[in-house]
């Protein structure tokens, strides 16, 4: 690993150290003002998680069968057919195209 990128990786390390204390700090103050309780904070994160499990899970299908279908189109038009390439070339006189 590069000098670049170990500059890069401990500046990204700071930042979510930062990100993190900051939403900490956040989640603390709400919970001390009685908005949420402690448990009612747990169960909507874990509630999140699965949600955005679920979402990772069904895009994830979505992306394979995109890629199923691309790779299908892809690998049927193998070869160029002549019509295809034709249709852009004009023959012309020089010049006038």
């Amino acid at each position: 690993m590069n000098l670049e990128s170990k500059k890069i990786i401990k500046q990204l390390r700071s930042k979510l150290l930062i990100q993190t204390l900051v939403t900490q700090t956040i989640i603390d103050l709400l919970i001390d003002k009685g908005f949420f309780t402690y448990s009612e904070f747990n169960n909507s994160l874990k509630e999140t998680i699965e949600d955005m499990g679920d979402t990772v899970i069904e895009n994830t299908d979505l992306m394979h069968n995109i890629s199923s279908f691309l790779e299908e189109e892809f690998d049927s038009n193998n070869e160029l057919e002549d019509d295809s390439v034709m249709k852009g070339m004009f023959y012309g006189p020089m010049g006038e195209a």
